[in-house]
């Protein structure tokens, strides 16, 4: 199941996930972008703000302004806890 958020067209809002360890251990983001679609365009790209909340969970943020009325994009993360590289997308609604 993919989360959606929803945005009126004209506002830029932050858009978090939450990362979180299934087993409590620590673990580090080292780093994080995001990149905003429409389709196959890429409208936005970034570095994403990276926040320690614990040793098991961090926030991933984003800062968005999609650009487009009426349109459905895609915000994908991909962010790493070395070795791994992971990637999560979140759908956007545009009204």
């Amino acid at each position: 199941m993919v989360e959606t958020v929803n945005f009126e067209l004209g506002e830029k809002k932050y858009v978090c996930i939450s990362v979180r360890s299934a087993d409590r251990h620590v673990f580090e983001v080292t780093s994080a972008k995001y990149v905003l679609k429409k389709g196959d365009e890429v409208e936005a790209s970034g570095a994403c703000e990276i926040t320690q909340v614990s040793d098991s969970e961090v926030t991933l943020t984003a800062l968005i302004q999609p650009m487009a009325k009426s349109a459905t994009y895609v915000l994908e993360y991909t962010y790493e806890i070395p070795p791994e590289v992971l990637i999560h997308d979140i759908r956007v609604a545009v009204s």
